[in-house]
């Protein structure tokens, strides 16, 4: 299985918005964000990132990451579409995603989508790279809880902070 991620243009806000209205009330639909100023503030924003996830040259999901200072950064929003969930794609897309950005990462946990917390809850446990994965408290009142971690740069060894870490459940 072979995915790639394509960085998502300004122009491409009407199609961004269309996809942020389906995941928001899918993962949020009490929050009341307006998908059309969600999407113009990602791609308007210095420090966010926004991906499409492709596979065989068809958006099959999206990823929208803040980029913090100091090598930290936060998954903000992250789906696969309806119709290729549960093929591997979601874990593919997440490890290329992860992979590709070295260093601390966090990311909140929709309390509204079980198949999210499900997913996430796998998917972290299993992908290569992760260091120091922690459990800890949501950081909105739409989120079930929160995840933190460190990929390991694949281009240095673990540092001896990269060896010692270990689970934790801080909720």
């Amino acid at each position: 299985m072979s995915l790639t991620l394509s960085l998502i243009l300004p122009k491409e806000h009407a199609v961004l918005t269309s996809v942020l209205a389906s995941y928001f009330e899918e993962t949020a639909s009490k929050a009341r964000v307006d998908p059309g100023d969600r999407a113009r503030q990602m791609l308007h924003r210095k420090d966010v990132t926004a991906f499409w996830v492709v596979k065989d040259s068809k958006r099959i999901g999206f990823a929208l990451v803040l980029n913090l200072p100091d090598d930290r950064r936060e998954l903000s929003e992250f789906s696969i579409f309806a119709p290729h969930r549960r093929q591997g794609h979601g874990q593919e897309a997440a490890r290329v995603l992860l992979q590709e950005f070295p260093g601390y990462w966090r990311m909140g946990i929709s309390a509204q989508s079980q198949s999210a917390l499900a997913f996430w809850g796998t998917c972290l446990s299993i992908l290569p790279g992760i260091i120091d994965l922690r459990q800890g408290a949501p950081f909105t009142e739409f989120q079930s809880r929160s995840y933190s971690f460190q990929i390991a740069d694949p281009t240095i060894g673990p540092t001896t902070e990269q060896t010692t870490g270990s689970e934790h459940d801080t909720e």
